[in-house]
């Protein structure tokens, strides 16, 4: 308890630095004059995703912030990414840190206070998630403050100045399960499907994308099929398996589930334990070990990946070689690969 005050006196403090500089214009530290990001919407999958590497070492140190989330599995290595990049970089003279805002969700009020923090500390760059639109004002003042900022994961529909996104296509992977669902349950000659869709956060812009692609393509593919409910999961497996348990009683002729993010595991552990493994189907996202554990017994029967590792990786990368070099990246939605995985193909995308 004693730590967690102290954690909340260290952030207010520095918030409150951080105020007084931008109010009375104190900051001393000279702002760069770097070239032009690409165009906002403009994106490829590039090839060198999660290998990034770093083209020349700094004269002087480089600092950058990485803002992240632990509140599920899935950013297990999303941070890895983040500290294999702070290996890579420490012989070219960089330091990356990873940062955990106290907050433990994705929305605005949680980063905006983390990236004021970030620049009140004198970051040379910052890397963040970008769960809703209330995110920009933050991202602008830290740009405004010669600190470039890229968003990963999730980032918002409406253009800021942040430098380049790294992360899935959300939509198109909506489109996508929408699509894979439909064509599960036609080969099974199942017309009017019953599905309960599970998301992490109505809050957050890109978890909406996905739910609203896979909505709008299972409609199209497979009209009769039918949404049993719309919940939040808060990205918690606690929270899936309850929710999903309450679906299975509410609704005992359901076929299916689909998660479009975190809360997947505790979904299919809901589905093992009323052992409708077979029955009740999952569909989700994301490679971590426990999800591909359901995949192996046939729980899940596909699951969209997103490359976490490289989530992590990239940004950090990207931005000490906007830094160092001007290297400006091909395009500002750095797209990661979104692979389909079943129990049939997964042999092809590690040893699980």
């Amino acid at each position: 308890m004693k730590k967690l005050v102290k954690i909340c006196m260290f952030t207010m403090l520095v918030l409150a630095l951080s105020t007084a500089l931008f109010a009375n214009g104190q900051q001393d530290k000279p702002v760069r004059e770097l070239p032009p990001g690409p165009a906002y919407d403009s994106a490829i999958q590039p090839a060198d995703s999660g290998q990034v590497s770093p083209i020349q070492k700094s004269e002087t140190p480089i600092r950058i912030a990485v803002l992240g989330l632990e509140n599920n599995p899935f950013w297990i290595p999303v941070r890895e990414g983040a500290i294999a990049a702070g290996k890579e970089l420490a012989d070219y003279n960089a330091t990356i840190d990873w940062i955990v805002p106290v907050g433990d969700s994705h929305t605005a009020d949680v980063f905006g206070s983390a990236i004021d923090a970030a620049i009140a500390q004198e970051y040379d760059a910052i890397a963040t998630i970008a769960g809703d639109s209330g995110i920009i004002p933050y991202v602008e003042r830290a740009v405004a403050a010669g600190i470039p900022v890229a968003t990963f994961n999730v980032e918002t529909d409406e253009p800021s100045s942040r430098l380049f996104f790294v992360g899935a296509d959300l939509y198109r992977q909506g489109l996508a399960a929408g699509k894979a669902v439909a064509d599960h349950y036609k080969s099974k000659g199942i017309s009017n499907p019953k599905i309960a869709v599970m998301t992490g956060f109505f809050s957050v812009e890109g978890h909406e994308l996905r739910r609203k692609g896979f909505e709008e393509s299972l409609m199209k593919e497979i009209p009769g099929a039918v949404i049993v409910g719309r919940v939040e999961t808060l990205d918690k497996d606690d929270n899936g398996y309850q929710l999903a348990s309450d679906f299975i009683v509410s609704n005992p002729d359901l076929n299916g589930f689909y998660s479009a993010a975190g809360g997947s595991v505790g979904c299919a552990k809901a589905v093992e334990d009323n052992k409708l493994g077979g029955k009740v189907d999952v569909f989700c996202y994301d490679f971590m070990d426990q999800v591909m554990e359901y995949v192996k017994k046939g729980v899940i029967v596909g699951t969209i990946g997103q490359q976490p590792f490289a989530q992590g990786h990239d940004p950090a990368v990207r931005l000490f070689n906007y830094l160092v070099a001007g290297e400006v990246p091909e395009a500002g939605r750095m797209l990661t690969q979104s692979d389909f995985v079943t129990k049939e193909n997964m042999s092809q995308f590690g040893d699980w």
